[in-house]
């Protein structure tokens, strides 16, 4: 939601521009940067504009530009402007409905920007808050199997996203939901992430994140807990303990008791594991969650769907319909088939020589065939016969 820009030294006036774009309001902004709605100058469309500001090392000076607050920052500023750049450009190249789509990035003001898809709807937070109550588990699936494939869409190229969250999470007016903020991604590499800043939602941040010496790694069971729990704020309506205290004595309540609804053991049990507060006690990719709560994808039956009947789906078939039209054909016995001129079978008709099984398959041109018992007693017969008459043409 756009909202009017308030009086922060460190946000941009309304009006400012910034390479073919002008701000025009304010989304929000954090200890990594600020995100802001403008206008594209040269198709006048609204974007989403990011700017790179740690505001924990840098911030705005009197011309409008970004500088480190020290020396010794100078060095962690650098190489987050180039980490930052390095994400933009690797988002502009992911496409997924459920993950925010990045146009361009460009350095200027000393500092650096990504212009975004700005999408209007309300976060997933505020879609929460204003339930009073909880929500079923269908309708969390809903709202979640999006996020799930955009942050395994991240996971495929090497990003994590450290920041799951329902602030993060927006819902359009159709339902659909997209991920947002991708501010606290990290490239990783050899499974080591480059992390400047760490930032952190208690409740929504697993106990890795907040060891800033590099000495519990993160990866993808980090996303895993971030996307556990949304779910658990999605049911309770509140986020869980925060992983500081619950690592001294966990006292988190069960998902459904603290919602007050029955959810199946499965989710419970699914979204309990990926809760833990070590990291080696959850799930350790987005797949293996999904699996354990049985969201895992639709089997595909492409091959022989036009089988099937019309009124039938993919989702309507039973185990047993699904192995069926999956398993290869069998194989085939041997080839049977009545000649209708002879009503004689033609068998092992595959074994046969080609000249003899091309001639054999014109059964068009067929002809009846006397029985070769017959061929020598006629062949007399007719002699006989021949013979009987010249003996009386002489006479």
């Amino acid at each position: 939601m756009t909202v009017a820009l308030p009086k922060n030294p460190n946000a941009l006036p309304s009006g400012a521009e910034l390479d073919g774009y002008v701000i025009t309001g304010l989304i929000g902004q954090g200890g990594f940067g600020i995100v802001y709605v403008a206008r594209d100058v040269a198709t006048q469309r609204t974007v989403a504009i990011k700017e790179f500001l740690p505001t924990a090392i840098a911030g705005r000076l009197a011309d409008g530009s970004v500088a480190a607050r020290s020396v010794d920052a100078g060095n962690a500023y650098a190489t987050g402007l180039k980490g930052f750049l390095r994400e933009a450009n690797l988002l502009s190249e992911l496409s997924h409905p459920a993950l925010v789509a990045v146009h361009r990035a460009w350095e200027q003001n000393g500092t650096a920007y990504m212009a975004m898809a700005y999408y209007p709807g309300k976060t997933l937070r505020e879609v929460r808050l204003a339930r009073p109550v909880a929500m079923t588990e269908a309708h969390i699936k809903v709202l979640m199997m999006p996020v799930f494939e955009a942050v395994a869409e991240l996971h495929a190229h090497r990003v994590i996203h450290r920041d799951i969250s329902p602030d993060n999470i927006l819902v359009m007016a159709n339902g659909a939901t997209v991920l947002l903020d991708l501010g606290a991604a990290r490239q990783v590499l050899g499974g080591m992430t480059q992390a400047l800043t760490t930032i952190l939602k208690p409740g929504f941040a697993p106990i890795e994140q907040y060891v800033e010496d590099g000495s519990m790694e993160q990866g993808r069971w980090t996303d895993v807990y971030g996307l556990s729990a949304v779910m658990y704020f999605l049911a309770t309506g509140k986020p869980p303990t925060a992983a500081t205290t619950r690592i001294v004595r966990d006292t988190l309540p069960a998902i459904s008791a603290a919602a007050g609804i029955d959810y199946s053991p499965k989710f419970v049990q699914a979204a309990t594991r990926a809760l833990a507060v070590r990291a080696i006690d959850r799930y350790k990719s987005v797949a293996e969650f999904r699996e354990a709560l049985g969201w895992a994808n639709r089997v595909a039956v492409a091959p022989f769907v036009p089988l099937v009947e019309k009124t039938a789906t993919v989702a309507a078939l039973s185990a047993e319909d699904i192995h069926r039209l999956t398993s290869p054909e069998p194989e085939a016995a041997p080839l049977q088939r009545l000649s209708p001129l002879t009503g004689s079978t033609v068998r092992g008709m595959a074994n046969l020589p080609p000249p003899l099984e091309k001639v054999l398959g014109r059964e068009a041109n067929y002809a009846p065939r006397s029985s070769s018992r017959w061929l020598m007693p006629g062949i007399i017969f007719a002699l006989v016969v021949v013979i009987a008459v010249l003996l009386y043409l002489r006479k």
